[in-house]
């Protein structure tokens, strides 16, 4: 009997179907790890250089101002940052610093100081040309009268781009701004030369006046301190003369220049009150100021401190929660410092060139909003934009830095048609930036949100009014009032998590929210019997930790009422009035919370070649340590996820 054998188990097809779907799984997870796990490399690039011309005009014989061209219409009524001075013959000569540029067009308009009239419109047809300089001679209207404010642009054309020069001219009669003017310029070459003890009989030196701080002179100050004796220096630029004001016969005038030290520049400002006299001229007042614009050699490690160098400000400063790492804010650029890899930084920095005047130019103003524990940080740049993406515009740029990366990406430009110094006024109060991308600021008196990934821009608070609203110091919570009168209810708004919390005031009574210390409000009871003084009965100060709004004081006094509340430093500070009116002694809630001993410290201290010098102290940076910090410049990126909000109405 024939036997017949079958073979048991998966057919050979099969099982090459289930082989080749394995593949094919596989070879598809790797496929896909790949597209979603594929980083595209950022476009790191640096900071690139100005390429805008300048302008300089010469009156009284004398070459003043360096105006920086907006590539944006400006608001006239707001650019009165600069004057220039005329002569009764109206005669003004203006000189284009070219950087190279061909100048196609020149032209002005002279508009009344509301800009609701236009004076006069006239093209610049005479020049001269040397070099690298274009010059302009003209004759302005004759319907300019005397001691009258106008407003005054002047517009180029150059490579297609329509550039914009805004100043204030204004025409003396009867002055003796030249003398006055020489007199500043004089001052100033003896001062930084070896004649400047000849300068000693302007000085009014005081008993306490200091020796060897070169970076604030004052009139107050010894006749060494004012020629600099301890401290060898080169001037390296032209002084930038200008004149702030002018009545009858006395002038205040503002000279700006480079000089240097080592290895170091400084940026340098004079301010000077004088009055005319004849044979003499009378200093009023003088007041000189040195801000070092940091080099890698400008920054030494001694005594567990960061030398930063001579500077009469204080830079703004801001560590993380363990004091390893701080950024800081230093002659309109932003650094950091790293303690464990004893390493500055520097983020974000218009300066490319000493020699570049376009450079050192500083009307802007950087922010800086947070710092994590690794030293990655939001911050923000405003005002006028020296160069980059954005240059001769105005407005607020929103910027992360990634320390893993060392880059600063761009993520959201703001237009303004307002300088720098009313951004400073109405925009510089709150601004926030979320973890999840959302960032907050007070434009304008308006609360603005913004989603800096879907570009997404909502108003969130409309028209708010002093005395309405306060802000915490991290800029974290806003309270506020239906209006600036004491209301029935008082809202918080947490910026970090959107959370909205009410305070209703009881029946008979409204509410004042004053200020912040810290994060906890501070907050005033109205009774019926006071509404329309707006004394307040009592205080309530409350906390918002964990996301819970709790009471941690109230502050009542019988027969006492409070009329003023203001914050400083660490304590609030209340002017009181008895119930009869009549004026009562003050008084005073310390804020014992805070913590005194901060591991980051701005300080200062003594240098055998500089004189006086800023430092920042760091209780984690052994004392022992003397070497120089390492030095590195961030990348910066401009992407396409870089937005531009017109929202600056």
């Amino acid at each position: 009997m024939a036997l017949n054998f079958r073979t048991t188990g998966m057919k050979k097809s099969t099982k090459h179907r289930i082989i080749l779907l394995v593949i094919a799984f596989f070879v598809s997870l790797l496929f896909f790890y790949i597209i979603l796990n594929r980083k595209t490399s950022p476009n790191v690039s640096s900071m690139s250089s100005p390429t805008l011309p300048t302008v300089s005009v010469e009156s009284f014989g004398t070459k003043q101002l360096l105006l920086h061209g907006y590539i944006a219409k400006m608001d006239d009524t707001e650019m009165t940052d600069n004057l220039i001075p005329l002569d009764t013959d109206r005669k003004l000569t203006i000189t284009v610093n070219t950087y190279g540029n061909q100048i196609d067009n020149a032209s002005y308009e002279i508009h009344s100081a509301d800009t609701s009239r236009t004076i006069s419109t006239n093209s610049l047809n005479s020049s001269k040309s040397s070099g690298d300089t274009v010059t302009f001679d003209t004759e302005l209207t004759n319907l300019l009268d005397p001691g009258h404010k106008y407003s005054l642009i002047l517009n180029l054309t150059s490579g297609g781009r329509k550039i914009r020069y805004y100043s204030q001219i204004m025409i003396f009669a009867d002055s003796h701004l030249k003398e006055l003017m020489k007199f500043a310029s004089d001052f100033h070459d003896k001062s930084l030369s070896d004649d400047y003890n000849s300068l000693g009989k302007y000085l009014e030196p005081t008993a306490d006046a200091s020796s060897g701080d070169v970076s604030h002179v004052t009139i107050n100050s010894t006749v060494n301190d004012l020629g600099m004796q301890s401290f060898s220096h080169k001037v390296e630029s032209e002084p930038i003369i200008s004149v702030t004001d002018l009545t009858d016969d006395v002038a205040s005038i503002e000279l700006r220049y480079v000089l240097s030290h080592d290895d170091s520049c400084y940026l340098a400002v004079e301010k000077y009150r004088i009055r005319y006299g004849s044979p003499r001229m009378y200093l009023l007042s003088f007041d000189r100021t040195l801000d070092i614009i940091p080099k890698s050699a400008s920054f030494t490690i001694k005594d567990g401190a960061l030398n930063i160098g001579a500077s009469a400000n204080t830079p703004q400063m801001y560590a993380n929660e363990s004091g390893s790492v701080a950024a800081f804010v230093q002659a309109g650029a932003l650094y950091e410092y790293n303690v464990n890899q004893n390493k500055v930084t520097s983020v974000f920095s218009f300066f490319k060139d000493s020699d570049d005047l376009r450079c050192l130019f500083t009307d802007h103003d950087i922010r800086i909003l947070n710092i994590d524990a690794s030293g990655s940080m939001d911050f923000v740049v405003y005002g006028y934009m020296n160069c980059g993406s954005h240059e001769g515009r105005s407005g607020i740029d929103i910027y992360h830095y990634d320390s893993s990366l060392n880059v600063a990406t761009e993520e959201g430009f703001i237009n303004s048609s307002n300088p720098v110094s009313y951004l400073q006024k109405n925009f510089s109060e709150l601004l926030y930036r979320t973890s999840g991308g959302r960032f907050y600021c007070l434009l304008n008196h308006n609360l603005i949100g913004i989603d800096l990934v879907t570009r997404k821009t909502d108003v969130i608070l409309k028209n708010l009014q002093d005395g309405q609203y306060c802000v915490s110091e991290d800029m974290r919570y806003i309270a506020w009032t239906k209006s600036s009168q004491p209301g029935s209810v008082i809202k918080i708004r947490d910026l970090s998590s959107d959370k909205v919390y009410d305070i209703t005031a009881k029946s008979g009574g409204r509410l004042k929210a004053l200020c912040f210390i810290d994060e906890d409000l501070v907050y005033g009871t109205v009774d019926s019997s006071h509404y329309t003084s707006g004394l307040m009965n009592s205080l309530t100060i409350v906390s918002f930790a964990n996301e819970k709004m709790s009471t941690i004081k109230t502050y009542q006094k019988d027969g006492l009422l409070i009329s003023k509340v203001s914050r400083s430093d660490n304590a609030v500070e209340l002017t009181r009035v008895h119930d009869d009116g009549s004026k009562a002694s003050s008084d005073t809630i310390l804020d014992t919370l805070t913590n005194s001993d901060e591991s980051v410290n701005a300080s200062t201290a003594t240098d055998d070649n500089a004189g006086t010098v800023r430092t920042i102290e760091f209780s984690k940076l052994s004392t022992d340590l003397k070497a120089k910090p390492a030095f590195t410049t961030s990348g910066l990126v401009l992407s396409d996820s870089t937005i531009s909000l017109e929202i600056y109405k």
